[in-house]
């Protein structure tokens, strides 16, 4: 009898408690900031400037160096809706067209993002004449690039030289190795990196392999035969141990202190007023938009991820998606409220090599996401905001921090290499 009364007992405990434990975990999300890297381009310099690396012709682009594809404008409106599909989700737009100044997508001012912002918006909304927020092509934004150019630190090199996949790019580049491949490249006349002697040139042999080592990431990602993919040998586990050189070169440069704060200050600053002013704070640096806004699309390079990456403390590269900073790869922060108290979690969204490649988001998999802890609450995933405002606070760079938005306007998402007249701004 008594074992009866406290079984019942202790179910009303349980279902008194219920509703109390539920409000606990009450939490509705208030702001959004995606912070993403322009979609799929051409090498920044054309094939015959590459030729002194390799021993056969680079892969022939349909557009300038440095240029969005039409496949990588694919993919942008592809990942576009996708998070369409995920605001709604999350309850932060409907897609309904009177709301959709609650989604504003801000580029940066290269033909590329622009191309980007436009075709991102497309993918957003469609139906409801969109338009992004950007400077024209011919002006700086420092949002992006403070200073007329990035500003890093002298490079260290890894602990180990050579990288055991600088060999491996070597070989790709050649098509031969060993030190009778090296001599014969040396006599035709061909630069090569494996060789490289002295901590200055060897800086320059890993700056070097990253960037071609994207360069042939790019080419898996804009979907050519595999035949003309680093000269048939590229597939994507080749590609991907490949692109670590690229994830390497940036963390000894880009991703380090105090490189980073002097690069990514600006930008983590007025992310973090737009986050403090959707929980209700003046701060003197401005938003990114208006307090209204319920999500915002930055859409910048693979430096600003980098850069953040530093700021934040954050590590999150996968062996199984070895790019860290691939085109569409984003730094998500959202801003939730809980009983007037408001917090903060910042995650990754980073598409796979096949994503990019197929240019379809569609499947459950097709973004690789992971929730980043941050320093001041490494056992959280949810870290207070005048927390993650006070340590921030100690890794920017107040020097490199313009308090005032550059003088963007707002331009047509149409289809287009680079913009032309402004739309009217909104």
């Amino acid at each position: 009898m008594r074992a009866r009364a406290f079984v019942r007992a202790a179910l009303l405990g349980a279902a008194l408690c219920a509703p109390l434990l539920a409000q606990a975990d009450e939490a509705t999300l208030r702001l959004r900031v995606v912070v993403l890297r322009h979609g799929v381009r051409a090498p920044t310099k054309a094939p015959e400037a590459l030729a002194p690396y390799a021993s056969r012709p680079w892969t022939a682009w349909p557009v300038a160096p440095g240029q969005l594809t039409p496949h990588g404008s694919e993919g942008m409106r592809a990942l576009a809706e996708s998070y369409r599909r995920l605001f709604a989700a999350d309850g932060l737009w409907s897609g309904a067209c009177d709301r959709v100044n609650d989604v504003v997508v801000i580029a940066d001012s290269t033909p590329r993002n622009h191309a980007s912002g436009a075709a991102l918006a497309q993918g957003l909304a469609a139906d409801c004449q969109p338009t992004y927020l950007a400077l024209p092509t011919d002006r700086n934004n420092p949002l992006f690039h403070f200073g007329d150019k990035d500003d890093d630190d002298k490079p260290a090199l890894p602990a180990a030289w050579p990288p055991a996949e600088l060999a491996q790019l070597q070989r790709v580049l050649l098509g031969c190795e060993g030190s009778a491949c090296l001599a014969k490249a040396h006599a035709d006349g061909r630069k090569t990196l494996l060789d490289a002697n002295g901590d200055g040139e060897r800086a320059k042999a890993l700056k070097t392999a990253g960037s071609l080592s994207e360069n042939l990431m790019l080419e898996y990602a804009q979907g050519f035969p595999a035949a003309n993919v680093a000269w048939g040998q590229g597939d994507e586990a080749t590609i991907g141990r490949l692109v670590t050189l690229h994830n390497l070169q940036f963390a000894l440069s880009k991703k380090s202190m105090p490189a980073a704060a002097r690069g990514g200050s600006n930008l983590l600053a007025h992310v973090l007023a737009s986050l403090q002013q959707a929980g209700g704070e003046k701060t003197p640096i401005a938003p990114l938009t208006a307090a209204s806004t319920r999500a915002v699309l930055v859409v910048g390079h693979d430096t600003n991820l980098a850069q953040l990456a530093g700021l934040l403390d954050a590590d999150w590269h996968d062996a199984a998606h070895p790019d860290d900073y691939p085109p569409g790869g984003a730094l998500v922060f959202d801003l939730w409220q809980t009983h007037g108290k408001y917090s903060v979690s910042v995650s990754t969204a980073m598409p796979t090599l096949a994503s990019l490649r197929s240019a379809n988001y569609a499947a459950a998999d097709a973004l690789v996401r992971k929730t980043l802890r941050l320093a001041p609450c490494p056992a959280a995933d949810r870290c207070p905001l005048d927390k993650v405002s006070r340590w921030l606070r100690t890794r920017m760079d107040a020097t490199r921090i313009d308090p005032a938005l550059p003088p963007m306007r707002a331009w047509p998402a149409v289809s287009q290499e680079a913009p032309h007249e402004p739309a009217v701004s909104k």
